[in-house]
C-alpha cells in the first residue's frame, strides 16, 4: 500500500468545484501534502458577474494568508 504523497506523485489532477468550499480545503491539502504532484488543473466557471479568472485570483489570495 502507498501513502496518498507517493501515489500522487509525477501525476496531473483534474479539481471541479475548487472554489467551493470543500474544493478549496481539497486544493489546499492536495498541495500542502503532496509537494511532488505534477500539476493541478481546476475548473473554474463564470458565477455571479464574476469571470473565472477573478474568482480563482480570488481563491488564491485566501491561500496566500496561510
Amino acid at each position: 500500500m502507498v501513502s496518498i504523497p507517493e501515489y500522487y506523485e509525477g501525476k496531473n489532477v483534474l479539481l471541479t468545484g475548487a472554489t467551493g468550499f470543500m474544493g478549496k480545503v481539497l486544493l489546499e491539502k492536495l498541495l500542502r501534502s503532496c509537494p511532488k504532484v505534477k500539476a493541478v488543473y481546476i475548473l473554474v466557471r463564470h458565477k455571479a458577474g464574476q469571470m473565472p479568472q477573478e474568482r480563482m485570483e480570488e481563491m488564491i489570495k485566501c491561500f496566500e494568508v496561510y
